[in-house]
């Protein structure tokens, strides 16, 4: 249940632009709400509005084979035919900005409770409400004179794309797209409010109720906070962001909604969003869903899943064109919504690792959800055509196999030394590919080429250079790097089989090299690093420091720190907002009360041993729910499973007072509805003596 002292969040005027603004979302539609004393802009945005014009298909000459022969001539000009930049991509597009006249506004308040948006003021007062079962329907309440502006009033990369000027009539407008069906935006005013509606192909009228709407999202959001974790980790300021993360997350990937992008549905109304908004399948997608299994909201996966589907033609052309199998699946790393590949970028489109983690999330989600009708529809076989397509990249000296040339994600860039032998990345992502494969044929009684279990026998686990694990052979980390990628053994792939001298000089190296280059996104991916290396403080620190440097005055996240000093950055703006790196923050929240090692199931070890923390109904792999503290915690089984668990520290009873030591692990077989609950053993007093 949504704690009293976070049901709601407020931003004081001005909020500059609409990534300041304070959002609310349905997993189709956004709404930011932004502006100054005087005039307010409510930002509409729509996360599968597409101008699917441009960007490129692959191509019989992009072979995997061709590109190993121009990586090992190092010939740049090669390269550059092979994957030439396109000119024209696809990109989602700007739909609207509605405009009020307040002068009395003095901040935007963002209810969590009901998602309730109102601009306040000593003498003013709009409510604004977006419906989450209608998904184009939006209503104001308590406005009067507004103006209703089309994307291509506000953005003048529209008409420079070929689009019209949009039909204009008194109660909206209608927008023709060149290659795509029109969309545009109608409202009425109603007794208690004015509705707007969001539309596509023909026009529909606005219709409702602002009482009818109120109660459905009360209802709606009742509902979500009573299924979601609770947490408290010790830091206001954190335990904030937490609340306000899983909120967005609803609001960017509700089950009935589109598949969430860089941006989710959060769009800018005056440009193209940056890169478009896409599908960034090398890390961003990937921790933009990182909270779904934690959080036990496994449905809001499922767009996701539907949109991988429709691309299984598109995906299989890939895998022919790349590697010459008909039963593969290649994901090039930045696409639209029909696998459309935005080109250019060699080392993205070549890092088939967009896909091999792709498939590591399908099993993770069959295994918290226990959806095997999923994994026997499609998600075995993604994952199995995604292994075939490693197989074929794959060389085999007769002792061992290798990956001829990889990179380890935008190292090095576009240069011709930004490609090397075995990069630890893509190693440790085909290791936990077999391993998800190897249980997931297990689970569904079905077999697996023999040639995987000699593959995963005679594949290095890792690359190293210098006793570190390097980011390919003889190449070890030179420099800060946004991408933690040649630490993925370690998180998110979980494949084990690093001396422990290796991994602690390798952690040693990572952490002398700093955060200088460092983006949003990149600081939970550390403090899941943190957490697992047996550095509680660093990881709590970063959750704490984390929104003062990316978050802005509305609460958004960002790609950029918000000041200079602390990271050169990528981009130099603080405007660039993106949704992964929020996201990923609330994953490595719960990732601090749990997470699995090699099986067993680790607890509180992102906290130090004095931060109070406390957690309620975090979902584990397997069906299982875990809730607790750090002097009481239980495990509820939600299915028939086998809990494997490692004790945290101190001395630990259970209810037949049997006694068990910090670090032990425990196993039990527990059937559906099934509890254990472990306390701490309280230790005596010492008698003083005399």
């Amino acid at each position: 249940m949504l704690q009293k002292e976070y049901e709601s969040f407020s931003a004081d005027l001005p909020l500059e632009h609409v990534h300041t603004g304070l959002a609310i979302g349905n997993g189709l539609l956004g709404l930011s709400v932004w502006g100054e004393a005087g005039t307010i802009n409510i930002t509409l945005g729509c996360a599968s509005l597409w101008d699917h014009r441009g960007g490129e298909l692959w191509k019989q000459e992009q072979r995997y084979d061709n590109v190993c022969r121009a990586l090992a001539a190092k010939d740049e000009k090669r390269m550059g035919e092979l994957f030439p930049w396109s000119k024209f991509n696809p990109s989602v597009i700007p739909l609207a900005r509605i405009v009020l006249p307040l002068p009395g506004a003095e901040r935007v308040k963002l209810s969590l409770a009901d998602s309730l948006l109102a601009v306040e003021g000593k003498d003013t007062r709009v409510e604004i409400r977006l419906s989450q079962r209608d998904k184009g329907l939006l209503a104001l309440r308590g406005c009067g004179d507004f103006q209703l502006l089309p994307g291509f009033d506000l953005a003048p990369v529209l008409k420079e794309r070929g689009f019209s000027a949009p039909e204009k009539q008194n109660d909206g407008f209608r927008q023709t797209m060149p290659a795509d069906p029109a969309y545009g935006v109608l409202f009425s005013r109603q007794e208690d409010g004015v509705f707007f509606r969001f539309f596509r192909g023909e026009p529909q009228e606005p219709r409702g109720s602002f009482a009818e709407l109120e109660e459905e999202n009360r209802a709606f959001w009742r509902a979500f906070w009573e299924r979601v974790p609770e947490v408290r980790t010790g830091d206001a300021g954190t335990d904030g962001f937490y609340w306000r993360g899983i909120f967005a997350f609803q609001c960017m990937t509700a089950a009935d909604g589109a598949p969430a992008g860089l941006q989710g549905p959060w769009i800018e109304d005056e440009q193209l969003p940056p890169w478009s908004s896409d599908y960034h399948f090398n890390i961003n997608v990937q921790m933009c869903y990182w909270p779904a299994c934690r959080a036990g909201l496994f449905d809001n996966l499922k767009p996701l899943w539907s949109m991988l589907e429709s691309w299984k033609e598109r995906m299989r052309h890939n895998a022919k064109c790349f590697v010459g199998i008909d039963d593969g699946y290649v994901i090039p790393h930045s696409v639209d919504d029909r696998c459309v590949n935005l080109a250019g970028f060699w080392p993205g489109t070549i890092d088939h690792t967009s896909a091999g983690w792709t498939a590591s999330m399908m099993f993770e989600y069959a295994r918290y959800s226990g959806d095997l009708e999923f994994l026997r529809r499609f998600g075995f076989d993604f994952m199995c055509g995604v292994m075939r397509v490693y197989e074929a990249m794959l060389t085999f000296d007769g002792e061992h196999y290798a990956i001829p040339y990889l990179t380890s994600p935008e190292y090095r860039g576009m240069g011709m030394d930004a490609c090397g032998r075995n990069p630890s990345f893509h190693l440790a992502a085909i290791h936990r590919l077999l391993q998800d494969i190897f249980e997931a044929a297990e689970l569904l009684g079905t077999g697996v080429p023999p040639r995987w279990r000699e593959i995963q026998e005679k594949l290095p686990w890792y690359s190293e250079c210098d006793g570190e694990i390097a980011l390919w052979d003889g190449l070890k980390l030179d420099m800060s790097h946004r991408h933690h990628s040649h630490l993925a053994a370690v998180c998110p792939f979980d494949t084990g089989h690093i001396p422990d001298a290796v991994l602690q000089k390798s952690l040693h190296s990572w952490i002398e090299h700093g955060m200088g280059t460092w983006a949003g996104w990149s600081i939970p991916w550390a403090v899941m690093l943190h957490t697992r290396m047996g550095n509680p403080e660093m990881a709590q620190f970063l959750l704490e420091i984390w929104p003062k440097l990316y978050t802005n005055k509305g609460g958004r996240t960002l790609h950029d720190a918000n000041f200079p000093g602390f990271s050169t950055g990528l981009l130099g703006s603080n405007r660039v907002m993106q949704m992964d790196a929020g996201m990923g923050v609330v994953a490595a929240i719960l990732d601090g009360f749990l997470y699995e090692k090699q099986g067993v199931l680790e607890l509180f070890r992102g906290f130090p041993s004095e931060s109070g923390c406390s957690c309620r109904n975090i979902a584990c792999p397997s069906g299982l729910r875990f809730s607790g503290s750090l002097d009481r915690f239980s495990f509820t089984a939600e299915r028939n499973v086998v809990l494997r668990f490692r004790f945290p520290n101190g001395k630990w009873t259970d209810r037949e007072l049997h006694h068990y030591a910090a670090n032990s692990v425990f196993e039990i077989e527990l059937k559906a509805r099934e509890t254990v609950t472990f306390c701490r053993c309280v230790q005596p007093k010492q008698e003083g003596i005399r």
